[in-house]
């Protein structure tokens, strides 16, 4: 008798291009879980001493480069404009509208984007569930939304006016 568990179907490696997505998500699903576990490892002493290292040369960086950076941090903010108030909204202070179109855009975009993994389009809700599905991963879709032949709309609306 063998020591090895008989191997299910769903065990078997799959050689269709439908697996190949799902494989590379759990290998760097593994490798993600890797690193947390040697980062997990770091002793706790290690990670503060980094910590202060870094904040430490970060300071130094910014004590040696301070009148660069304040007179570019000046400069684009409108500090040394023509009024306390004119140098900023004609300056750094006029963009704060465009971030904030951005921010929303991506805010209404991420939303409303499809949940599988990996996909960056727009979707809409699968019955029954709480997900987002774009046209290509609904179930409700079969292949292309729009990619059908006037045959096969015939042939559909036939089949709905034959059910009435």
């Amino acid at each position: 008798m063998s020591t090895q568990e008989p191997r299910l179907e769903a065990d078997a490696p799959s050689t269709s291009d439908t697996s190949a997505p799902t494989a590379l998500v759990e290998e760097l699903d593994a490798e993600e879980a890797g690193v947390i576990a040697a980062y997990d490892r770091v002793p706790v002493q290690w990670k503060i001493a980094i910590f202060v290292a870094v904040l430490l040369t970060l300071a130094i960086i910014l004590a040696i480069w301070h009148a660069f950076y304040w007179h570019w941090f000046e400069v684009h903010t409108g500090i040394n404009g023509s009024g306390p108030y004119y140098g900023f909204w004609s300056g750094f202070g006029s963009d704060l509208g465009e971030a904030t179109l951005i921010a929303g855009a991506l805010a209404v975009w991420r939303h409303h984007s499809c949940h599988v993994r990996g996909c960056a389009r727009l979707g809409r809700q699968v019955e029954g569930t709480p997900y987002l599905a774009c046209p290509r991963h609904h179930p409700a879709h079969k292949g292309q939304r729009r990619g059908i032949s006037l045959e096969t709309l015939r042939r559909e609306h036939a089949a709905n006016k034959k059910g009435r």
